[in-house]
């Protein structure tokens, strides 16, 4: 049964790549996205003890679970758990590790989350103050977002060729530091800010300095359509719509997903509805296939 959804898992990702330069962006409200996928991590509170892998398919506007699984890893918090684009399970352990170093492990997806294909130790010592975050190729992001000697957001990158020795980048940002909302790493390496609280438009606002300018230009700075709010998950797509996976305080009880688009400048909805899952905040929610 796991390799089956395995299987359809990844075929959602291949149709997904095949079929993005053709893909058609004028739908409206309601949009659904055949290779889109809810993902849940559960990293506390499990009935194995383990933290487990749950599913929900964009295509059936996220009611139909395709996978629920629990995995190798035990319950652990220590860190930050992803969803990696081939649909591998990430986690950067980023405190209590023997070797006092940040750690990197990965189970495979093709294996039901049962073989470990990657654990090793990287260059960078245990450290909280930022967002970590598994990249595109491969390689590990730190966005430093507290305590920088600078006074400013630092990004630090560690190659995944050199095994996480060898750090490719390191720089400080055009921004203060900042932890009111999210930082993100984008797929063509800009850096982002969705900061969620604070504003001065008293709306959820997208800030972007662009990886050409060694993130000292900002190319986009906007309010959204969206309330400040801190019940969820905040995200930037690939297609670089703005999604909001609302886990706690809904009407309906159930988690809800909302994505802005990025075409409308985060001024219109494409996307609100409630899901399979309920209120729950024991894990790592993230939309994937984008």
């Amino acid at each position: 049964m796991i390799a089956k959804y395995a299987r359809f898992f990844l075929l959602s990702f291949a149709l997904l790549i095949a079929g993005t330069a053709g893909a058609d962006t004028s739908r409206g409200l309601q949009r659904l996205d055949s290779s889109s996928i809810l993902a849940f991590i559960k990293t506390e509170n499990t009935p194995s003890a383990h933290v487990e892998v749950h599913l929900a398919s964009g295509a059936s506007n996220y009611q139909t679970r395709i996978l629920e699984t629990a995995t190798t890893f035990n319950n652990e918090i220590d860190g930050t758990w992803q969803l990696l684009a081939n649909g591998d399970l990430g986690f950067i352990k980023t405190a209590n590790t023997p070797s006092g170093r940040v750690e990197v492990h990965i189970a495979s997806l093709v294996s039901g989350y049962q073989t470990r294909i990657l654990e090793t130790a990287t260059t960078f010592g245990n450290e909280t103050d930022g967002t970590w975050q598994l990249l595109a190729n491969g390689d590990l992001g730190f966005i430093k977002t507290a305590n920088t000697l600078s006074g400013r957001v630092e990004v630090h990158i560690a190659s995944r060729a050199s095994n996480y020795q060898t750090r490719t980048l390191e720089t400080a940002t055009t921004f203060g530091n900042e932890t009111d909302g999210t930082w993100q790493l984008l797929a063509n390496g800009d850096l982002a800010f969705i900061k969620t609280a604070n504003t001065p438009s008293g709306n959820v606002e997208v800030h972007i300095a662009s990886r050409a300018s060694n993130y000292q230009t900002r190319t986009l700075e906007t309010a959204t359509t969206f309330g400040n709010e801190n019940d969820g998950t905040w995200q930037l797509l690939t297609n670089n719509d703005l999604a909001f996976i609302k886990t706690a305080n809904t009407p309906s009880g159930r988690v809800e997903v909302h994505i802005a688009s990025r075409a409308s400048n985060y001024q219109t909805r494409t996307l609100e509805t409630a899901t399979t899952f309920a209120n729950e905040t024991d894990g790592v929610w993230q939309l994937l296939g984008y």
